[in-house]
């Protein structure tokens, strides 16, 4: 066991890799000469022999001998008193480069100039403000031999107070470039220091005097027992009431105490941007990094993905979002409706319908706990140019996209070189590689290089709440945005359903296909009201969509048998087309333009009342008044196993609604793990062109969804392609997790605010003359519809043969026309079901022969 412990320990102790090791040489070489110049100038003596003058003694006083006495007389005589303050700057310099090395190589030339411009100019100024205003420091000058030609050239000109104006306006220029102070921040924070020292003063006197003071403004005392809003007060208890709980949580995490909640008007940091992309070449452009003006703020980490303290930079976003009830009203507590008890309990649902989840149902983001080291990108960069090289191709790695589960190396090939070469290589490349599978990214948009997606050591989990606590998200004003996941460059990935409009999702059991239908879902319960958006959930698995089982949002009641399936589908062709009246009526052409004159009708106190209302209808007397119609969205999550039972007729739904229901707000999203051509027909494809492929088992599969190949490389458990709509180049997205009980949740929040408004029509299979299909007719009229079923009656009763074949030679017709009219002549009784051997009996007797 001690010989086990001694090598761990060895391990440990001699972990380092080479950029790791240089950088920490660095640091011992930076110290060492910011120590080294501290000693040679806090132990100067003007009588060791130096570098100005000859000394008259042959020992030496100084701390670091001859050479520091040189160096110190060398920084005194150049800069005077400001010479203190170098040792220091250069142990801030070693500092930074040992923290921050890969931000410093991704600084932009032009900033990296204004910083050196920053600079020497807040040197100079400094050395002439002191040669200015400071006694001299023995027998140099108090700013050395710069300040003085500085201010000696400046004083003939403008005078002290002048010269003092230019060298102050010049320090503070020279500073800002440096380091990025904003002045006006301290101007505010010594306003603000101000402001609450002369409140602070105002109130000695009642202190001492024991008595409340006079003005209402500075007491928090008598502010606090104002009376607030039931609504405001219970929000106010249960915020203080959720505080400690968040704060433990923030413990047991280890996070530091930015989660625990702060005071509404405390100012909170805005959520970093994603780092940008590190470059591994001089010929590819430099770009800057977010962070560069607060370097020595920021941990120690040598992550190319993301920062150790991502986690809680979320935390503030999630709790920032939770503060702005006001500009993003999804953002409540769960228990807000629960505590405002005291109102009518009408009233109450139709408020808490009006209000959306806490993201404090969701679990938080997850730390990074395996961040990539940059000197392993290099190295696997090295070893991809290598191993193309062994396949006679020559390439050089220009760029790297690390992201929470794959990294992108952007590739410049040599001239000559076809990239589908690369693309024949990618199995190859695996194995060399040592890597379960490697994508080519054929074309980059806006790049010349191809990409090489190579999986990482350790992937990470993407949360539902991360994306949702995003700006992205939280910044769309579509009722029907839904969370995707992240990119390789860990940017949340969002989409509208409504410009999609309709979403096809496809992938092999265990690809993830079914959390990310549930991430679609639930990032709708939290966008969307049930006046906005409303669900037909059909689950012919039974398992997976149940769940949601009694939310406000249904239509019905989730489906799990088939033929009621249909039924639901048809339910919607004839809502599309009622939908299309009522905007034709109303002069609109989309279901947004409906809503808005039904608002506008309502505004101006003239409600509209329906246009197609007939008195046979109802029992009205008169003509009920418009309201605003939802948007409809149907999940369909195994239509393979539908299509199987019910046959052809589903696919003719889908495709009528895909084809017309845009405008109407109806949109369709379905989700099957059998991405084959019976399945995914071109028919459904040509009308769903909005579509996500999870992983599957063969090139022919991902060609079927996509209409070309990539997905068979994916990584599984979330990983896909999205192919956005009006492109034909699919993005790979990461897939946030949502947990089981995160949905359990969240339907359960939902639930307590309201019940369903079931349609029972939806289910009830009525055929009406607006939902029925091209051929189709209504029931008991499908003899009396063909012209030729009188004539095929009669040919059949005079032949005595009723067979397919005799009527559609007979009459000249197709089979199926030829078939309707037999099954018809069955359904009448005139001839009996088919034998055995497949022919029929005529029943009824020739009457003419």
């Amino acid at each position: 066991m001690k010989l086990e412990a001694f090598h761990l320990q060895s391990k440990v102790l001699f972990s380092l890799n080479g950029v790791q090791r240089l950088l920490e040489v660095g640091l011992i070489l930076f110290s060492s000469l910011a120590v080294f110049m501290l000693l040679a100038l806090i132990s100067f003596d003007p009588a060791d022999p130096s570098w100005s003058q000859t000394g008259y003694q042959q020992q030496v006083n100084n701390y670091a001998g001859r050479g520091g006495a040189f160096v110190a007389d060398l920084l005194l005589f150049s800069f005077g008193w400001i010479a203190y303050l170098l040792p220091f700057f250069v142990a801030l310099m070693g500092y930074l480069l040992f923290k921050r090395f890969k931000d410093l190589l991704s600084l932009d030339y032009l900033i990296l100039g204004s910083r050196v411009f920053g600079l020497i100019l807040t040197l100079c100024a400094a050395t002439a403000i002191s040669s200015m205003n400071f006694n001299d420091i023995y027998y140099f000058s108090s700013g050395g031999v710069l300040g003085d030609m500085i201010s000696s050239s400046l004083l003939p000109y403008f005078n002290f107070i002048g010269t003092s104006l230019l060298l102050l306006c010049a320090f503070a220029t020279g500073l800002t470039l440096l380091t990025g102070i904003s002045w006006l921040t301290v101007a505010d924070y010594l306003g603000a220091g101000c402001f609450y020292l002369f409140t602070r003063l105002l109130e000695l006197p009642q202190r001492f005097s024991g008595k409340a003071p006079a003005n209402p403004v500075f007491n928090e005392t008598a502010t606090a027992e104002l009376p607030q809003p039931k609504a405001k007060k219970a929000q106010r208890n249960n915020l203080e009431a959720t505080e400690p709980a968040w704060s433990a949580a923030a413990d047991e995490d280890d996070l530091e105490p930015q989660f625990s909640w702060p005071p509404a008007a405390e100012p909170e940091p805005k959520r970093k941007e994603p780092l940008p992309i590190r470059p591994l070449d001089e010929r590819t452009e430099a770009r800057a990094f977010y962070s560069v003006d607060s370097l020595a703020d920021d941990q120690l980490s040598f992550s190319a993905v993301d920062d150790p303290n991502e986690s809680v930079h979320i935390g503030r976003t999630l709790r920032e979002l939770e503060e702005q009830e006001e500009l993003h009203p999804l953002l409540r507590y769960p228990e807000d409706e629960a505590v405002v008890v005291e109102e009518d309990d009408s009233e109450e649902v139709a408020h808490s319908l009006e209000e959306l989840p806490s993201l404090a149902l969701l679990d938080r983001p997850d730390k990074a706990t395996n961040p990539i080291d940059p000197a392993d990108l290099e190295r696997v960069s090295r070893l991809v140019e290598a191993k193309l090289l062994d396949f006679n191709v020559e390439a050089k790695v220009v760029g790297v996209h690390p992201g929470p589960v794959v990294t992108r190396f952007e590739l410049d090939l040599a001239p000559g070189v076809k990239v589908s070469k690369i693309t024949g290589l990618a199995k190859d490349l695996a194995r060399s590689l040592s890597a379960i599978s490697v994508r080519v990214v054929e074309v980059i948009p806006g790049k010349s290089f191809i990409g090489l997606e190579l999986p990482n050591q350790h992937r990470e989990i993407v949360r539902l709440s991360e994306v949702i606590g995003d700006e992205v998200f939280n910044e769309s004003k579509s009722a029907l945005t839904m969370v995707l996941g992240k990119d390789i460059a860990g940017k949340s990935v969002v989409a509208d359903l409504a410009k999609m409009p309709h979403l096809l999702v496809a992938g092999t059991t265990g690809s993830g296909k079914s959390v990310g239908v549930n991430v679609m879902i639930c990032s709708l319960l939290y966008k969307s009201t049930p006046d906005d958006v409303r669900f037909i959930m059909i689950d012919p698995k039974m398992l997976e969509l149940s769940i949601y089982e009694g939310i406000p949002h249904l239509l019905t009641e989730v489906v799990t048998d088939m033929k009621d399936a249909a039924n639901a589908l048809r339910w919607c062709v004839g809502e599309m087309e009622r939908r299309y009246k009522l905007m034709s009526a109303m002069g609109v052409r989309n279901l947004k333009g409906y809503n808005a004159k039904i608002k506008e009708a309502i505004a101006d106190g003239q409600p509209l009342k329906d246009p197609l209302w007939k008195p046979s209808d109802d029992m009205r007397d008169s003509a009920p008044y418009l309201e605003k119609l939802p948007a409809i969205v149907v999940v369909i999550d195994e239509f393979a196993d539908m299509m199987m039972i019910v046959g052809k007729k589903v696919e003719e739904l889908i495709a009528r609604i895909a084809q017309k229901a845009r405008a109407a707000g109806i949109h369709l999203v379905l989700a099957t793990q059998r991405p084959s051509v019976d399945v995914i027909t071109g028919l459904i494809k040509a009308n769903i062109p909005t579509r996500i492929a999870f992983q599957v088992s063969s090139k022919i599969d991902s060609r079927t969804i996509l209409d070309q190949q990539g997905a068979e490389s994916l990584l599984g458990q979330g990983d896909m392609l999205y192919l956005p709509p009006g492109s034909g180049v699919p993005t790979r997205v990461h897939g946030a997790f949502v947990d089981d009980h995160e949905v359990h949740a969240v339907v359960a929040d939902w639930k307590r605010r309201g019940k369903p408004q079931y349609l029972p029509e939806i289910l009830s299979g009525e055929t009406t003359e607006e939902n029925l299909l091209p051929g189709e007719v209504l029931e008991g009229e499908e003899g009396e519809a063909d012209p030729l079923y009188d004539q095929a009656v009669a040919f059949v009763i005079e032949s005595r043969r009723a067979s397919v074949s005799g009527v559609q030679r007979k009459f000249r017709i197709g089979y199926n026309r030829a078939a309707r009219l037999v099954e018809q002549m069955e359904h009448s009784g005139l001839v009996s079901p088919p034998g055995h051997n497949g022919n029929r009996e005529v029943l009824v007797p020739n009457r003419g022969g």
